[in-house]
């Protein structure tokens, strides 16, 4: 008798280890914290996205509140020009933000409606196990409970058995009242993100009528300096204000790509370049490299202009490695990218960046979308060479167009 004792102490010793197994510790606790155990770091990217959001919708009304200072007092159209852009870029940024938020929302919600599946699956499992009869094999076969309980050889024994098991009853009890609390906490986070869901589908509706509302400002710009051009010696001051910017900015490339230059002394990757964007009869060269006459002054155009559409694709002309993505007051939003052996090419006037410093990029990766930012006054890309920090003509590399160059439709640069 002793000897059986001691295997049907084993046995039940086995038995709470297997419950043990089975059912993980942090489950064990009454006050699961659903939140920490299955979002962990994700709240906190989504609190990042939202704190962008709402310092971005701040920097936009002060944009709205300086544009329309700016108006009242009848400033320069350079100003207004630089504020519309400034609005723009904000409104990318917000749409960007809202975007990644949304994703990671429906990460979110798609990684909680599979914890709450699987915690009532592991909740229906504990239900069956405990309404039904608990069996515990041993070598002289299978006894119930009720058998374990009655086949005790003394009060002690009795008393101690009914004890033990009354102790794993109770403890499948807790279990399952855990389970069920994880479950809804659960069902209740869910219910939080898809409401949180909600509110970032209506902020992208809002951010994409603010863009419209760019585009006609925008638009509305254009055919300011459109009359404003039938007034030569108001042209031709705005003309030479902006040649100084461009002329600056220009000395200022030529010794950064230098610099950089000196620093790397990678090679030019072989192969034919390509256009950024395909020439077709929409889109088509409205200014080649070289001099000009634009309002009433002779002016030398740096590289060639690509009239299209907003929100066109600008890629890359060849493989190399972005050093600069930024914003200018005469280029707009503008990409440059070193291709190595002195050899650079600038994409300027976008209407969104979708690169940064120091992105390596492949021949045709989409770098930004076509806009009118900076001193423009249509939807172009003004696309241009550098060599040894020196703009080139573009011809002494990319094939010429296999269509002809166009009259101006869209634009003038």
């Amino acid at each position: 008798m002793k000897h059986a004792n001691i295997r049907f102490g084993k046995r039940i010793a086995a038995f709470v280890l297997a419950v043990v197994l089975f059912f993980p510790v942090s489950l064990f606790s009454g006050s699961t914290d659903v939140s920490a155990a299955s979002s962990g770091l994700t709240d906190a990217t989504v609190k990042k996205y939202e704190e962008q959001l709402e310092a971005l919708a701040a920097k936009q009304k002060e944009i709205e509140r300086n544009l329309s200072t700016l108006r009242s007092q009848q400033a320069s159209w350079q100003s207004e020009k630089a504020a519309i852009d400034s609005y723009l870029n904000t409104t990318e940024r917000k749409i960007e933000a809202a975007e990644l938020l949304s994703a990671e929302l429906r990460a979110q919600i798609e990684t909680t409606e599979a914890e709450i599946q699987n915690t009532k699956a592991e909740y229906d499992r504990a239900m069956d196990q405990f309404l039904t009869e608990m069996v515990i094999s041993y070598e002289d076969g299978e006894a119930s409970y009720l058998g374990l309980i009655l086949g005790a050889d003394s009060l002690g024994d009795f008393l101690s058995r009914l004890e033990q098991i009354s102790a794993l009853m109770e403890f499948k009890k807790t279990v399952m009242k855990t389970l069920d609390t994880k479950r809804k906490q659960l069902e209740e986070k869910d219910r939080e993100l898809i409401q949180k869901l909600a509110v970032q589908t209506e902020t992208l509706e809002q951010l994409e009528l603010d863009r419209i509302a760019y585009t006609k400002e925008a638009d509305a710009a254009i055919a300011r300096i459109a009359e404003l051009e039938k007034d030569e010696s108001a042209a031709l001051k705005l003309y030479y204000a902006n040649k100084a910017e461009e002329d600056k900015l220009d000395k200022e490339l030529e010794e950064y790509l230098l610099e950089l230059q000196r620093k790397n002394q990678g090679s030019l990757e072989g192969g034919d370049w390509l256009w950024p964007i395909p020439l077709t009869a929409d889109q088509y060269c409205s200014s080649v490299y070289g001099w000009r006459m634009l309002w009433g002054a002779w002016d030398f155009h740096r590289g060639w202009d690509i009239a299209c559409w907003l929100g066109t694709d600008i890629r890359a002309s060849k493989s190399g490695t972005v050093v600069i993505s930024t914003y200018h007051s005469s280029y707009g939003n503008y990409v440059v990218i070193d291709h190595g052996g002195g050899i650079s090419t600038v994409y300027a006037h976008a209407s969104k960046l979708l690169v940064s410093k120091g992105d390596k990029v492949q021949k045709g990766d989409v770098i930004a979308k076509v806009g009118t930012t900076g001193s423009s006054t249509g939807y172009h890309l003004h696309f241009e060479f550098r060599k040894d920090g020196k703009y080139d003509d573009p011809f002494n590399y990319i094939p010429k167009p296999p269509i002809s160059v166009g009259a101006s439709r869209y634009s003038k640069s």
